[in-house]
């Protein structure tokens, strides 16, 4: 749906802005990273990295973990991994092993796309089994795991580490505090809060002086409004339609704050598998769209104060992607 020429309405998920944890080219690069960094210690307590690392071995990571330990790191190659409690800020939170074996003991080292897939269909079964068949799929987690190494895939390591983590569009990995298993999942974020503009992408949290693609105006809770079953898309966008402009209007200062300098207010509405998992918040949201419907503008500045909206696409910055790294902006 490209924006209306004139005035614009409010409207839910415009073009390209949905907000999703990562893409699945990101999820690749993800147990990528994983395989090559941090890969679970073999029988012999050692790690060693695949083939393709060449001279830089990966880091010793000496312990055993299991479901429901939560583990951390500070390093962007994960050197200093060290388990933590779950109340503290974390990158991982294990949901278990699964046993690999589909794979033969003559097997070859699964190629990339290979580990992306099994990480996908197994280590959403893990996890979903973890929290009582709750796993939010479109929610605020995606699944994550440890490998085995090269090594201990030649001496017969068929065993999948699987946890839940939180990483932006970029790849890298933002903190999380709590079990996972007592959290709301839903993929919200605080009023106030930006996300950053990769080109015309959503990318990860940033100052609102910044650009960025988005701007989230308010959290609603749904189960203020629907009790019980599932509340079709229509009735929640027949509901949201009001709510966000009414609490957009006061995020922003005035009914037309927002209009007026060129920013559209949307909403996210929930799926049925979200609100079966148990999600049940939304976010209402401001950007403003390329004069040719392309995609998102760049817009730089709150719409508390001055904003400027660019004609243009934001500049796209490859280096900023460093999957399994974590994350310096705080997301929620």
């Amino acid at each position: 749906m490209s924006q209306p020429a004139r005035t614009p309405k409010p409207r839910r998920n415009p073009p390209n802005t949905k907000l999703v944890m990562v893409a699945a080219a990101i999820g690749a690069l993800l147990i990528l990273t994983v395989s090559l960094l941090l890969n679970w210690p073999t029988e012999s307590g050692k790690v060693s990295g695949p083939a393709g690392v060449g001279e830089a071995p990966a880091p010793e990571v000496v312990f055993e973990t299991r479901a429901g330990e939560c583990l951390n790191w500070t390093e962007p190659d994960a050197a200093d991994i060290r388990k933590v409690t779950c109340a503290e800020p974390h990158l991982f939170e294990v949901t278990g092993p699964y046993d690999l074996r589909e794979f033969g003991p003559n097997a070859p080292f699964p190629t990339t796309q290979q580990w992306q897939d099994v990480k996908q269909q197994r280590c959403i079964e893990v996890s979903d089994q973890y929290l009582g068949d709750k796993f939010d799929k479109e929610g605020r987690f995606t699944v994550g795991a440890f490998t085995p190494s090269q090594e201990g895939w030649a001496d017969g390591d068929r065993t999948l580490h699987c946890g839940l983590q939180q990483p932006g569009p970029s790849g890298k990995l933002f903190p999380i505090s709590g079990e996972a298993a007592k959290m709301d999942q839903s993929n919200v974020y605080p009023a106030g809060r930006c996300l950053g503009i990769n080109g015309t992408q959503v990318w990860d949290p940033v100052d609102c002086a910044r650009p960025h693609s988005v701007e989230l105006s308010a959290v609603i809770n749904l189960a203020d409004q629907f009790q019980g079953n599932f509340p079709p898309e229509n009735d929640q966008d027949g509901f949201l339609a009001g709510k966000c402009e009414e609490l957009t209007a006061g995020y922003a200062g005035g009914p037309t704050a927002a209009k007026d300098k060129g920013l559209v207010v949307y909403w996210d509405t929930l799926s049925e598998e979200s609100w079966a998992a148990g999600s049940r918040q939304v976010n209402c949201k401001l950007s403003a769209q390329l004069q040719d419907g392309s995609g998102l503008a760049p817009v730089t500045g709150s719409v508390k104060g001055q904003v400027q909206v660019g004609n243009a696409p934001a500049g796209r910055d490859p280096a900023s992607t460093e999957p399994g790294a974590p994350a310096t902006e705080q997301p929620r």
